[in-house]
Parts: structure tokens; C-alpha cells; sequence
């Protein structure tokens, strides 16, 4: 009771006093778009390849492939903190004051990603991939032996509540997987699958 007492008059006497609580400064979304986009690593430098940066409910938040999605806020001018782990992210840009790379802490030690440029849906070729489900999903990718397993070049689209991705393939017998905001994932419609020399498991198709 007594705590409650102090607090009940600790605000009491703030209103007499004419002051005002707080206020969270409000987000410029406009100004936070110009960080959205997807950066990359060189593969296998470290388990994180890709950093997926979007703005949602006027916030930017930053999903790294394989780990959780976080929310960044502002430190200041192009600087932001990680608010899961606690760690600097900051944005560089290039002469014209274009954002072009992201820098966060990976294991105590900083890493840099290049910017990089989606293409838009891959939506015209003689083979088909499907993804059902994943409606939250903001960027899914094909990524194969057939394009040396690129991580943002043939990009899924939408088409009838699914994900769709289709491209041209000469015929053979191919590894692929599809990448959903930097998670790797089995395609769900195919249960052949084959290991590869370094381990990792992967769907198989003929292309015949």
C-alpha cells in the first residue's frame, strides 16, 4: 500500500505541476522504407547469408536467415539497436546517399552485407514449382544446382493463395530447395530427396 501511496502521489504532484508524461516519439515510415530490401553474405562465411529488413506497424524489423525476426530501433541517424540480442546495426551508403549495405554482430565479431536488388516473380518456364501455405512469408526463392544455388535470383510469386516460381530447365537431374525469408526448407509436394557431399539434404527432380 505504501508504494502505491508514493506513486499516487508522485503523480499527483506531477499534474499539479503541469507536467506532461512522455510520449514515444511516432515512427517516419517513409523514412524507414529506405532500409527495407534484402542484404547478403558470401555463403557459408557464417550460418546468416541473407538479412530480410521490412517496416511493419511503423517499425523496422530485420529476420536474418535461420534465426528469429527482431525488431530494430533507432539509436540515431542510420544507426539502430537489435532488440533481441542487444547489438548495433548500422547502414552504410554510397556517394549518391543510397542505403547499399547493413552491418550487424554475428558471435561477438561485426559483419558486413552487400544490398541487393530481388528481381521480380519468376513466373514464366517449363517447370513449375508450388509452395502452399507460408501466407506470412515476405520473400520465397528457388535455389538449386541449376543456378548455383543463389539465394535471391528466381523469386516465388503469388497466384491463387500459393507461392509459384516457374523456369526453364533443360532436361536432367536436379537438387533444389526453396528459401523462405533466409529459412531453407524441403519442398513439401516432393519427397524424393538426395544428400549431397557437404551433408545438406535436398529435394531431387528429373527434368526429363
Amino acid at each position: 500500500m505504501f508504494a502505491l501511496h508514493v506513486a499516487a502521489a508522485c503523480a499527483s504532484g506531477a499534474a499539479q505541476a503541469g507536467a506532461k508524461p512522455q510520449e514515444k516519439p511516432k515512427a517516419n515510415v517513409p523514412a524507414l522504407r529506405e532500409y527495407v530490401g534484402r542484404y547478403e553474405l558470401e555463403v557459408g562465411l557464417i550460418p546468416v547469408s541473407t538479412l530480410d529488413v521490412t517496416v511493419e506497424g511503423g517499425e523496422l524489423w530485420m529476420k536474418p536467415s535461420q534465426a528469429k525476426k527482431r525488431k530494430l530501433s533507432r539509436a540515431r541517424k542510420a544507426a539502430f539497436t537489435d532488440e533481441l540480442e542487444g547489438r548495433p546495426v548500422g547502414f552504410g551508403r554510397d556517394d549518391e546517399g543510397r542505403v547499399t549495405t547493413l552491418t550487424f554482430f554475428y558471435e561477438g565479431e561485426p559483419y558486413t552485407a552487400r544490398r541487393v536488388e530481388l528481381p521480380p516473380p519468376s513466373l514464366k518456364g517449363n517447370t513449375t514449382f508450388r509452395l502452399k501455405g507460408y501466407d506470412g512469408a515476405s520473400v520465397v526463392v528457388l535455389t538449386g544446382s541449376f543456378n548455383n544455388w543463389h539465394q535471391s535470383q528466381l523469386v516465388f510469386g503469388r497466384e491463387g493463395g500459393d507461392w509459384v516460381c516457374r523456369v526453364d530447365l533443360d532436361p536432367g537431374v536436379y537438387q533444389y530447395k526453396f528459401v523462405v525469408d533466409g529459412d531453407w526448407l524441403l519442398d513439401p509436394s516432393n519427397p524424393e530427396t538426395a544428400q549431397d557431399e557437404a551433408g545438406n539434404v535436398n529435394n531431387v527432380l528429373e527434368v526429363k
